[in-house]
């Protein structure tokens, strides 16, 4: 098989299988790039392989640095719905020659380690122990400088004379 470009080789996987975008490809390349800075091996100088869930984290930190809490609707537009279409890709581009495996290498490895909800949805709603800790911060205590101990002192109407 010849060496092809990327672009050249999602060309060709997109004239049998139609359900991710030229995006999704790139953005999948270049998380393996993510992955292979994170978990680089103090030993190792260039690793050039990660593991399915190192590739799956480092696509997720990357999605959420580049999209922010768009992240799952940007790649949602783009056909990725959960881990294991980005195993799809992944192996769409080891069949092009874009991507290399080891022999341990599978399919398998992109299990649904976590969902999109988890990964892109939940990071951005609001925690719940946050609305309790406000809660518990505004509670008011009496302040010493103002009455100390004292109980304040009744009104009395002043007399005219």
């Amino acid at each position: 098989m010849s060496h092809l470009s990327l672009p050249e080789a999602v060309k060709k996987i997109l004239q049998t299988d139609t359900r991710f975008s030229p995006a999704a490809y790139d953005f999948v390349r270049r998380s393996l790039d993510q992955s292979l800075r994170k978990f680089r091996k103090s030993e190792q100088p260039t690793p050039s392989h990660v593991q399915g869930h190192e590739l799956l984290e480092g696509f997720r930190l990357l999605a959420l640095n580049e999209f922010g809490p768009m992240a799952k609707t940007v790649l949602h537009e783009w056909g990725i719905q959960n881990c294991a279409h980005v195993g799809d890709i992944v192996f769409h581009l080891v069949q092009h020659g874009i991507l290399g495996k080891s022999e341990t290498d599978r399919p398998e490895d992109f299990q649904e380690i976590w969902t999109f909800n988890e990964a892109f949805v939940l990071p951005f709603q609001p925690c719940q122990r946050s609305v309790v800790s406000k809660k518990t911060v505004r509670r008011v205590t009496p302040s010493k400088t103002r009455s100390g101990n004292r109980k304040p002192k009744p009104h009395t109407p002043k007399k005219n004379s």
